[in-house]
């Protein structure tokens, strides 16, 4: 909701101004809540009574807050410079209370959480906008162009809903053993320990929905600082510089392009980016992380007489992995290059109903040789721009394939289960 600056002017005498300057004050944000069913194989305690994580009742109900679009509070102001001119500033908090990134068997109930997401001071004129401070860089969402409507449910990065959930392992997961001259020697199923999700001989195998899918979103959110062109043609020029993690060791630099043109029967968006994360391992905070190169687009066509919509998405990370990192224990076949392709087919008729059906998988997330891939539909019910109605279906896969540990002595071949998940929700904005 906007408020001119007449109206703040009994409450805020201190930013008296002249009515050609005047301000304008935004205060929004939305509350976005939703309930999971999931099967997945596991529960918080095991069917033998044991108390400990694993194969037990596999159906389960999570109360959660939708990270595809979680609830958030946004406070922003604008005021003209002069001619063509304005300054503003934008601050965005999420509110998260049992994130559907984070819930598990073990932990149906998560501590809520605050979290920065935008703390920007920004410049906008008629030779483009300068921003600094915590947000999005330039390369950001380039890869998520997106006509459906159906964002709220089926959005493109498909672990923030459910993303700490574990694949279950198939009994016909089996370990082989090599002598120490390399001959067989032995070959036997998965014990209790590596079926289960606990800490122990199970961790080498043990994967999460997030762990083994992901959209490579060009670093998400940090400090840095960004320009953005005027229109040049049909399309928007953006560069950005800045700092990434923890520590703030990792010097990001990110260029996008984003477009949106009409084009036969309809409308076109189109992105393509590039970003470059480099480790600065001299600082006392350091990381031994390696530097990344992620480049990748979207493009999402509307066809205006029948709603229907197509958009298509591939984007890929690099790591500069030493020869030891590369090759260390766990690490033998260790992901030199993570690779993300996504598919959606939408229907919207109208601006009340929108549907879609998707299909996305990610390549050698964490080893060479695996899959991470999800199929869901989406159907999402608008009646007003404040309020949406929301329930979509989808079901994960995992596949990893035969590994060995650095020594060659023990090699392993993990099956899994898929997980299944049901999910239906309100979004209110305000």
């Amino acid at each position: 909701m906007k408020f001119s600056k007449s109206l703040l002017a009994a409450g805020m005498a201190s930013l008296v101004a002249s009515p050609a300057s005047a301000l304008e004050v935004e205060v929004g944000g939305q509350v976005n809540r939703a309930v999971m069913y999931v099967e997945d194989g596991y529960s918080s305690e095991a069917s033998d009574g044991s108390g400990i994580l694993g194969q037990g009742s596999d159906t389960e109900f999570y109360h959660v807050d939708n990270r595809n679009s979680p609830t958030r509070f946004t406070f922003g102001a604008t005021q003209r410079l002069f001619e063509g001119w304005t300054a503003g500033a934008v601050i965005e908090i999420g509110a998260y209370a049992n994130s559907s990134l984070d819930v598990s068997p073990a932990e149906k109930n998560t501590d809520a959480e605050l979290d920065e997401r935008i703390t920007d001071a920004f410049v906008d004129s008629p030779y483009g906008k300068l921003t600094l401070g915590r947000g999005e860089g330039a390369a950001y969402n380039t890869a998520r162009r997106d006509y459906s409507g159906t964002g709220v449910i089926s959005f493109r990065h498909p672990g923030l809903i459910g993303g700490g959930l574990y694949y279950a392992l198939k009994d016909s997961s089996v370990k082989t053993s090599f002598n120490a001259d390399g001959s067989f020697r032995d070959r036997q199923n998965f014990t209790a320990d590596e079926l289960s999700t606990e800490e122990g001989a199970g961790r080498l195998n043990r994967t999460t929905i997030a762990g083994s899918i992901r959209d490579y979103n060009f670093e998400g959110r940090h400090e840095r600082i960004r320009y953005d062109s005027p229109r040049i043609g049909p399309a928007t020029v953006s560069v950005s510089a800045g700092n990434d993690g923890d520590t703030g060791s990792n010097s990001v630099l990110q260029v996008g392009v984003t477009s949106g043109l009409r084009v036969p029967g309809g409308r076109m968006l189109v992105g393509a980016g590039y970003s470059r994360a480099t480790v600065n391992r001299e600082a006392p905070s350091g990381s031994d992380d390696p530097d990344i190169n992620t480049y990748g687009g979207s493009v999402s066509y509307f066809h205006s007489d029948t709603g229907l919509n197509l958009t298509f998405a591939a984007v890929n990370r690099a790591e500069e992995l030493s020869e030891e990192e590369a090759t260390g224990n766990f690490s033998s076949t260790r992901s030199e290059l993570g690779q993300f392709r996504y598919a959606k087919l939408g229907y919207r008729p109208n601006r009340t109903h929108a549907f879609d059906i998707h299909y996305g998988e990610t390549l050698n997330r964490n080893k060479d040789d695996e899959k991470g891939s999800v199929i869901g539909v989406g159907y999402v019910w608008s009646p007003v721009d404040m309020f949406d109605a929301y329930a979509g279906a989808k079901i994960h896969s995992f596949e990893r394939g035969f590994w060995c540990t650095e020594s060659g002595r023990t090699c392993y071949s993990p099956e899994y289960e898929d997980i299944t998940i049901v999910t239906t929700g309100l979004r209110v904005k305000f």
